[in-house]
């Protein structure tokens, strides 16, 4: 075997081990990562009024014991998509009881599903969330009656940082209450009827981790 027929073997052989790496280096420069899901921590400021009391304020010759209010809102969850997202949370508001209550709360504890819509070229995005949950009220963080809720809301946010976001989200809620009680006047309530509406704000602030 000749020098040149050697040297011919050995470029061969190199061209050879260096194809896997020349295919590689042209696969498609457009392929997009795997979304990596985050955690999510979201706190707020809310506030809310009654368009429907229904039996908790059964007649228009009683007080409400249930009116407008306002407070917090503390929830985590996880954005496991570009498009999809869950929470679950804690709402705390004080509400207007006419003196039937010194301090009246009402309580909830909500999961909530949103398909999220990220506005391309900005750092904008919006949301449609449906959820459900408990809701408490009664005397100063007490239970005096207590059931089921619905909600749908609508929101959206614009992110700070990759990591912090400011949004509003506006909710309809449904709320039944399944236990009766009676107030100082002597009235029955939260005995029958459909279903207690809200309308409620929140001003957000979130945060995204690993």
């Amino acid at each position: 075997m000749t020098i040149q027929s050697c040297a011919l073997l050995l470029g061969g052989a190199t061209l050879l081990g260096a194809a896997p790496a020349i295919a590689q280096d042209t696969l498609p420069s457009n392929r997009e990562a795997p979304y990596r899901s985050h955690r999510l921590l979201v706190v707020g400021f809310a506030t809310s009024a009654i368009l429907r009391a229904d039996a908790v304020c059964p007649n228009d010759l009683s007080l409400c014991p249930l009116g407008g209010g306002g407070g917090i809102a503390v929830a985590i969850g996880r954005r496991t998509s570009a498009s999809r997202e869950w929470l679950i949370g804690y709402d705390l508001s004080v509400r207007n009881a006419r003196n039937l209550f010194a301090s009246a709360t009402l309580q909830q504890v909500r999961f909530e599903y949103r398909w999220v819509y990220a506005s391309p070229g900005s750092n904008a995005e919006a949301f449609l969330g449906l959820g459900g949950g408990v809701v408490a009220y009664g005397e100063r963080f007490g239970v005096t009656t207590l059931g089921p809720a619905i909600s749908a809301s609508l929101g959206g946010s614009y992110y700070l940082s990759p990591f912090v976001n400011l949004g509003f989200v506006g909710r309809l809620e449904a709320l039944r209450f399944l236990v009766p009680f009676d107030t100082g006047d002597g009235v029955r309530r939260s005995d029958g009827g459909i279903a207690t509406v809200l309308l409620g704000g929140y001003v957000t602030a979130t945060f995204r981790g690993p």
